[in-house]
């Protein structure tokens, strides 16, 4: 029993079968381009090429941007968006040489001019054609995706050093996120930079001194329920040490993950009412 395909599988195929069909015109042509010519008189048949050419280039284009539609179709929300002008430029060149060449134009002199301009644009935007060929192997190698919170130290930008989420993975530039405040960072310097990456950024970072005889476990449910922090956010507690002349004192180190900046007044007010406020040297963590 036949039944007909549903409009999203149709949907799917189109931009295929039009590409096929764009491919397989355009290969008719030249194969029938010889007896096309043979047909005009020899005072037209500049005008001929000059017509097969430009139905050429017609098909061509028509089966690059089917092609290219349909390979980024889903990938309209992620990081591989930013190249789709790149790719379909570079499958335009190939179509422009393919068809020159297919209709026997020598390219000797425009390969060659092409390679001193090559030389004289690399030169003079190295710094940019950097950046993208970096931007190439970030791609590939994956140090970092889209929603990562990363903190990045390079010796650029005079050593400055840049915390948040990354929101976006372009051609020249990555935009991090901090906290509000999009920045975004040359992907040469990012490939040359030291990465620390993770799924959650670090608010809260200090060490507390506390009674010896304080709950730990009490102190962090206190935060997590007075911070409000849902599934993936997280209070940690780590002991440093344990001094015990005189009152004693317990030193640990508190970590606080979230997606949110964290209000440290309200930290403190939990702590205080653990029983001791916070160590001399208390900071937070760049949001």
């Amino acid at each position: 029993m036949l039944t007909n395909p549903r409009p999203h599988q149709v949907e799917r195929r189109g931009p295929w079968l039009t590409a096929l069909a764009a491919v397989v015109a355009l290969a008719a042509l030249f194969a029938v381009r010889p007896q096309i010519l043979s047909l005009v008189p020899r005072g037209d048949q500049l005008v001929a090429e000059l017509g097969i050419f430009i139905v050429a280039v017609v098909l061509g284009g028509l089966a690059i941007r089917a092609f290219v539609s349909r390979l980024f179709s889903h990938l309209r929300s992620s990081e591989l968006s930013s190249w789709r002008p790149i790719v379909t430029w570079c499958l335009y060149v190939v179509l422009g040489l393919g068809v020159l060449s297919a209709l026997q134009i020598n390219l000797t002199g425009l390969l060659a001019a092409g390679a001193i301009v090559g030389v004289v644009v690399g030169v003079a935007a190295q710094t940019s054609l950097g950046s993208v060929f970096a931007g190439l192997v970030l791609l590939m190698a994956r140090p970092f995706v889209v929603g990562n919170w990363v903190h990045i130290r390079t010796y650029l930008f005079g050593g400055i050093e840049y915390s948040g989420i990354v929101t976006h993975v372009g051609v020249i530039y990555t935009t991090v996120d901090m906290g509000g405040r999009p920045v975004r960072i040359p992907n040469s310097g990012v490939l040359m930079a030291a990465l620390t990456v993770t799924h959650m950024p670090l608010q809260v970072d200090i060490e507390l001194q506390l009674p010896p005889e304080s709950s730990l476990i009490q102190l962090r449910s206190l935060l997590e329920h007075e911070l409000g922090l849902v599934a993936g956010e997280s209070v940690s507690l780590r002991p440093l040490s344990l001094q015990t002349a005189g009152n004693g004192q317990l030193t640990c180190q508190l970590q606080i993950r979230s997606h949110h900046a964290v209000d440290l007044a309200r930290v403190s007010r939990v702590i205080l009412a653990a029983g001791q406020p916070p160590a001399e040297t208390a900071e937070a963590a760049p949001s």
